[in-house]
């Protein structure tokens, strides 16, 4: 595993977030935030909203079952994800208690999104594997690629967003194969995503963190 890393690193040597999804919406991101500072809306009501959207989601799902709906929710959890800190930064409101709520906030989101899935397909399987197997696989690659970038902060390491499978393009991959009715090989699809972007994060940071030593 880690010999593939190493290939895979050699080959790509650094994702950063300029070639990844949650640029493409920057511009409607802004254009929401700027009403919001304007009406004195605080960031932390921003992010309690996106998990206000992150629990209908949750329940719509369970109630009707219907794809494209819940891939809508979804979408707009990912887009307020990045208002609230639009909101702090164009309204000179950034502070260290609104970023740890936002990431608490984060990740509540994330597990009612994994677990409207695991509780609305808990008795089908997909490539051999129950929907539970695969919702938990996929908790696990989630939680480790945020765990991993929060260790490495923590220890001074400075090229910290790193990797294509981030959240933006977690949530907007659900959103997409949610569309179209495919949601369960969405899950498959994020699980990877979210288990070989740790293990980029991990394999990164490593490297970084030896870098000084080698000098």
């Amino acid at each position: 595993m880690q010999l593939f890393i190493k290939i895979i690193y050699s080959e790509v040597r650094i994702m950063p977030s300029k070639f990844r999804v949650r640029g493409l919406f920057r511009s409607v991101v802004i254009a929401i935030a700027r009403p919001l500072v304007s009406r004195n809306i605080h960031p932390n009501t921003v992010t309690y909203f996106t998990l206000l959207l992150s629990l209908i989601a949750f329940l719509t799902l369970q109630v009707t079952y219907w794809q494209p709906l819940f891939a809508f929710l979804v979408f707009l959890v990912g887009l307020f994800d990045g208002v609230d800190g639009a909101v702090a930064r164009l309204g000179s409101r950034k502070s260290h208690s609104g970023g740890f709520i936002d990431s608490v906030v984060d990740k509540v989101a994330e597990m009612l999104i994994l677990f409207a899935i695991l509780l609305t397909y808990s008795s089908e399987t997909i490539l051999s594997l129950s929907v539970p197997a695969w919702s938990f696989l996929c908790l696990f690659g989630w939680l480790l690629t945020s765990y991993t970038r929060s260790r490495a902060e923590s220890v001074g390491v400075r090229d910290l967003d790193v990797g294509l499978g981030g959240r933006s393009e977690r949530l907007l991959t659900l959103v997409i194969f949610s569309l179209v009715g495919f949601l369960l090989w969405g899950l498959v699809l994020v699980t990877i995503m979210g288990v070989f972007t740790a293990a980029y994060r991990y394999y990164h940071y490593q490297q970084e963190l030896l870098e000084p030593n080698t000098e």
